[in-house]
């Protein structure tokens, strides 16, 4: 009896030490296994957090890919903005100048033919002068000859004296009337004279202000022509300047949307991670 129970003691304590190993050895198989889970856990951490900082550098190029473009591009707009103004002020310094020269040719022409005329009107003034002068002579003369002949008219006819100087005098005046009057006639064909080379000089003026005008005019026009030519090939020039500079921004926005859309690949990954 003494022998069974020692026997049925023995397999008792065999059958607990053999259930604590088991108990042991799940406990160990278990720790194990969380152990795992959790190298398995941070392995996945890493991954996603690695992931995303890639997505996050991604994002950024992204946006330095389109910043850079957009200063290129303004930079290259201003450029060329700076050289369209460069060359409008070329354009206009030159007009100015086919302008002057030709309003100098033009004064030049106004201050000849004026010149001619007022030489013209000085001959026409002085024959006027010559003839009022002589008009007022023979004027004088006449009202002296008047008096003369009154006085004559009146003398009694026995002073004879008297009568034979009023006479004489009256002959004398009436000589110098006659030849006042000559002078008067040949000075009234100068003034004639005078005032159709006046016309002529005035008619010729008017013929070279047309000229001047003409010349004017078209100096005008030619400066007109330069600038409204630099005009058209600045904003030619500037045209295609922001065109490409559209272009730039274009292929760097198809550029940043790849880069993006790898950014958000990566993310999605890192996301499946965690």
């Amino acid at each position: 009896a003494a022998e069974a129970a020692a026997a049925k003691k023995a397999a008792e304590e065999a059958k607990a030490q053999k259930a604590a190993e088991a108990a042991a050895a799940k406990q160990a198989a278990e720790e194990a296994k969380a152990a795992a889970a959790r190298e398995a856990a941070e392995a996945k951490a890493a991954e996603a957090s690695k992931l995303s900082a890639q997505a996050a550098e991604k994002r950024k190029a992204a946006e330095d890919i389109v910043r850079t473009a957009q200063a290129d591009a303004e930079r290259a707009v201003d450029a060329a903005n700076t050289e369209a103004q460069s060359q409008l002020r070329v354009a206009k310094t030159e007009a100015a100048r086919i302008e002057n020269e030709a309003n100098s040719k033009a004064r030049g022409i106004e201050s000849e033919a004026s010149s001619r005329v007022d030489n013209a009107k000085s001959q026409a003034s002085s024959a006027q002068r010559v003839v009022k002068g002589i008009e007022g002579t023979i004027a004088t003369l006449q009202a002296k000859q008047e008096a003369t002949q009154k006085e004559f008219d009146g003398t009694f006819i026995l002073r004879f004296d008297k009568r034979g100087r009023l006479g004489d005098e009256i002959k004398a005046l009436k000589k110098e009337i006659k030849a006042q009057t000559k002078k008067l006639e040949q000075a009234n064909k100068e003034l004639t004279k005078a005032s159709k080379f006046l016309e002529k000089e005035e008619n010729y003026a008017a013929k070279q202000q047309a000229v001047a005008d003409k010349i004017k005019a078209e100096g005008a026009a030619a400066g007109d022509k330069v600038v409204a030519a630099a005009t058209k090939k600045t904003d030619s020039a500037l045209a295609e300047a922001k065109k490409a500079a559209a272009a730039i921004n274009k292929a760097a926005e198809g550029q940043a949307k790849a880069v993006l859309k790898e950014a958000e690949s990566l993310q999605a990954k890192a996301n499946k991670l965690k």
